[in-house]
């Protein structure tokens, strides 16, 4: 049987345990019998009021029905067997398959034996192997189960969709960060002593001195790079082309950068003669790199550091590179959002000429930052929706909440006399829990398609970038991811209940039915 969620293998078996615990004492105290005896002295008090008392038989066939329906309802959701224990069954359950996990293992209830009967202690006989009876399940408890599960699968298998990834990678790329303090230096270092210059030379210089290339990669006809190229420290334009990164190098020797002679021209490559102005001078331990050597280079470059560092980058680059297309726009694409994760950036202009708010000013952003948390704050809140968390956090609810039906259905079964609304009753009830699995999961696929279409159905690493920077698009695609988690269940949930209700008028009408044939009928007569 294949479960939503790893959470419902335990909470399946451990909601059967408590309901056989439950079943044991209703069965061991004779509270399991005394539902048919209130049958029988309902049809005795029913009969006096007809004045029919005469006649034990009368008595027995008015209620001859309602005893064999309670007989069925008893066998079918209260009574236990072997045959039907969850212990033949294989629980199992296999995450879906996403772009960082595209063969998924699967675990079941066997792998997970120790774990789940511990709590119950080591005798044999509260073990949930063949010899334990609280994994038995009622007949028609179990057919619900079955077929639910069913159907939850057949709808996966016939959506299945690798567009919900996007969602994957989304929450992969907000939540990554660049924990390794030396690496922030090195970007930070990167970006001020070559970034910086580069992008004011390029502010301060007409677009007409830029070579035909350069003036092609920043032309807003330009997909790959366009006007927006020079915005960040991996740009093209400045790679490409001569006067910038090429002949730029760091301000600084970089650690880790071997000295070059032929490149290092103001290092002393021979030691000085004594009584010149150079003697006793000490080169540096590392070399200063150009700054097209300290981006690009594969073994100690800044974007090989920022796009290898950890494994959820390795993962992003390994996504990047089948959805860029080259390798190289692949690793700038990573490279980029890694940079908005860094956030490197100048110290306040302010600060650094001392230009220091008055008190006043001071106070007035503090009245209206303090005005604007409650919004910011909700705003915030949206925003950050982390799409896994949401859905693990919903899965784990449904698997409680299953447990907390399971266990309680022998007890709701005995004290509403094996009344045959509980019948159904309780398989709509089953069957609505388990098809939330099924709200998240078209959640999931609207959702991967809506981040598809709001970027023109080209959605890719670049696009995450733009993403977290447009707070907006961002809040707008979380707040209708949140509303599907959440309203979808709750729509589904409130027209099932409203099937519920509507079912138990044809239920009730049977039990009429039956009840007047049997007092209409024929007496005998001795």
């Amino acid at each position: 049987m294949q479960l939503d969620s790893y959470l419902e293998i335990f909470m399946t078996l451990y909601g059967w345990a408590f309901a056989n615990l439950l079943g044991g004492i209703l069965t061991d105290t004779g509270i399991a019998a005394v539902p048919f005896a209130l049958i029988l002295i309902n049809a005795w008090r029913e009969a006096k009021e007809r004045g029919e008392t005469q006649s034990v038989m009368s008595v027995l066939e008015s209620s001859m029905t309602k005893i064999w329906v309670a007989i069925f309802v008893m066998i079918m959701c209260f009574a236990t067997t072997s045959y039907t224990s969850l212990s033949r069954l294989s629980l199992n359950f296999t995450p879906t398959a996403t772009f960082d996990d595209p063969n998924p293992q699967s675990v079941n209830k066997d792998t997970q034996g120790a774990a789940l009967t511990i709590p119950f202690g080591d005798t044999a006989a509260k073990s949930f192997g063949n010899a334990g009876e609280i994994s038995y399940v009622p007949v028609w408890w179990l057919a619900v189960m079955a077929v639910s599960n069913g159907v939850n699968n057949a709808f996966r298998a016939g959506l299945a969709n690798a567009d919900n990834d996007f969602r994957r990678l989304e929450d992969i790329a907000r939540t990554s960060t660049i924990e390794d303090p030396k690496l922030l230096k090195s970007i930070q270092d990167f970006y001020s002593q070559c970034f910086t210059p580069a992008r004011s030379k390029f502010l301060s210089s007409d677009s007409a001195s830029l070579s035909a290339s350069g003036r092609a990669i920043i032309s807003s006809d330009n997909s790959d790079y366009g006007p927006t190229d020079t915005d960040w420290m991996g740009s093209q334009l400045f790679r490409t082309e001569p006067g910038y990164y090429s002949e730029m190098r760091s301000y600084n020797p970089v650690p880790g950068w071997a000295i070059d002679f032929s490149r290092d021209v103001e290092y002393i490559q021979t030691p000085a003669a004594e009584g010149t102005p150079e003697a006793g001078y000490v080169n540096p331990d590392w070399g200063r790199p150009t700054c097209k050597q300290w981006w690009e280079d594969e073994g100690q470059g800044i974007r090989a550091a920022m796009t290898n560092h950890s494994s959820s980058w390795r993962t992003m680059a390994q996504q990047a590179l089948s959805l860029a297309s080259s390798s190289d726009k692949a690793k700038d694409s990573v490279a980029r959002l890694a940079q908005t994760q860094a956030r490197p950036m100048y110290v306040s202009p302010d600060n650094i000429l001392g230009a220091q708010h008055d008190a006043g000013t001071v106070v007035a952003r503090s009245i209206g930052g303090v005005v604007s948390t409650a919004g910011t704050g909700l705003m915030a809140l949206v925003t950050n929706i982390t799409a896994g968390a949401l859905h693990n956090g919903l899965m784990m609810t449904q698997a409680l909440i299953l447990m907390g039906l399971y266990m309680f259905l022998p007890l709701v079964t005995v004290l509403s006399g094996y009344d045959l609304k509980v019948f159904f009753l309780g398989a709509l009830a089953i069957f609505t829990v388990k098809f939330w699995a099924v709200m998240w999961y078209v959640a999931n696929w609207v959702d991967g398609h809506l981040m598809k279409a709001m970027y023109d159905g080209n959605f890719n690493v670049d696009s995450l970038v733009q993403m977290l920077q447009n707070g907006n698009k961002r809040m707008l695609l979380n707040v209708l991811l949140l509303t599907m988690y959440v309203g979808l269940p709750v729509l589904w949930t409130a027209l099932m209940g409203f099937m519920g209700y509507k079912s138990i008028d044809p239920i009730e009408s049977l039990k009429g039915s039956q009840t007047t044939a049997n007092n209409t009928a024929p007496k005998k007569i001795r």
